[in-house]
């Protein structure tokens, strides 16, 4: 494959090209200036020695040329290294990329050239996204097959053992499978969700519905669960018309309510409801504990627990917030997270307002 001649050459060819048509033309615009002087303006040839000035003046031509192609070369030497060092840096660190060297970075010394200067912290800024992104999908390739080990681990034994005569077949077995069968499809769709959040597989049925009916039916739905764990749930509810997916809202609520019951431990909750000049929102505060500032940014991310987490419920797998995030972002809303001074948890879902058509 002709890949041509390399930058630097083409740079210095063209450089050392135009410094000769420069001298080339000033030689020949003297020489016929002199001429014109000489033998056609009167006076011309008497006005100094013909011999010693057309030697002096091609001794100068000569010096001159010297000197312009000596200082051409310079800066072109410099002007090259200015603009071919930072190119070299990319092309080099693009090959070590396309090798699999997510780790490769350009170099780019202060340079006055703004562009170049852009361009090599645009090609780190995504050597840097693309080596961020590798490590998440390494991680969410561990993530998910440790998660999918223990149920899958689960139904090979019991079935094993159904084959093999060692389990009698009764009710309770079945309904152990049809558990183990259940959580793995809750995690393939949570996985689904998060997965293709943004993306054209995951879709809402959007609809116009009263948000405190909504509220309400979760609240209802987790009643059993609140009782058992003796947890005190406050609403705060009034008639609002909105435009979402109902289920999906419903989901959003009963991850929180799940989590409130595992993690918090002050056993009440409020939730509330209203809308902004610009948006539909949902309030859920507990009374603490709250999650530590420093797992905030990582807390909507897929697999990411925090150390009290993981001590508190160690069968969880770290994808109830980050399902919550993706719908959210689905219904082009989203959810944060403030921590008050009395360490409440404060999630609050947020999604437009919609005109109605």
């Amino acid at each position: 494959m002709n890949r041509g001649h390399p930058l630097s050459r083409q740079v210095l060819a063209f450089m050392i090209s135009l410094t000769l048509t420069v001298i080339a033309v000033s030689v020949i615009g003297s020489y016929l200036f002199y001429t014109f002087i000489i033998y056609y303006l009167p006076g011309g040839a008497i006005a100094g020695n013909e011999d010693q000035m057309t030697y002096l003046d091609w001794l100068w031509i000569l010096v001159a040329s010297l000197i312009s192609l000596s200082v051409s070369l310079f800066f072109t030497v410099k002007l090259s290294a200015r603009i071919l060092t930072p190119l070299s840096s990319v092309a080099t660190s693009l090959r070590r990329i396309a090798q699999g060297d997510l780790g490769a970075r350009a170099f780019c010394a202060s340079t006055h050239l703004g562009e170049l200067n852009n361009l090599v912290n645009d090609f780190n800024d995504m050597a840097e996204k693309l080596q961020t992104m590798d490590a998440q999908r390494r991680s969410w390739n561990a993530a998910i097959a440790h998660e999918l080990r223990t149920p899958v681990t689960i139904l090979r034994g019991r079935l094993q053992g159904l084959v093999d005569g060692v389990f009698e077949p009764n009710p309770t077995l079945f309904n152990s499978l049809l558990k183990q069968t259940e959580g793995l499809t809750s995690l393939i769709e949570d996985l689904r969700v998060v997965s293709s959040s943004g993306g054209a597989e995951f879709t809402l049925t959007l609809v116009d519905v009263d948000l405190q009916e909504i509220i309400q039916s979760a609240v209802d739905s987790f009643a059993l669960e609140f009782k058992r764990s003796h947890f005190s749930v406050v609403t705060e509810l009034h008639p609002q018309q909105c435009q979402c997916d109902p289920l999906r809202i419903i989901q959003c609520l009963t991850v929180l309510f799940d989590n409130a019951i595992k993690y918090a431990t002050s056993k009440s909750m409020v939730v509330s409801h209203g809308a902004g000049e610009h948006e539909n929102f949902i309030v859920v505060e507990d009374r603490g504990p709250g999650i530590p500032e420093a797992f905030h940014k990582f807390m909507f991310h897929p697999f990411q627990r925090g150390a009290s987490a993981r001590d508190t419920n160690p069968g969880g797998c770290g994808l109830g917030l980050s399902v919550l995030k993706a719908i959210m972002l689905a219904h082009q809303g989203d959810v944060t997270y403030t921590l008050t001074d009395k360490g409440h948890s404060i999630f609050k879902l947020s999604w437009p307002l919609r005109k109605k058509q």
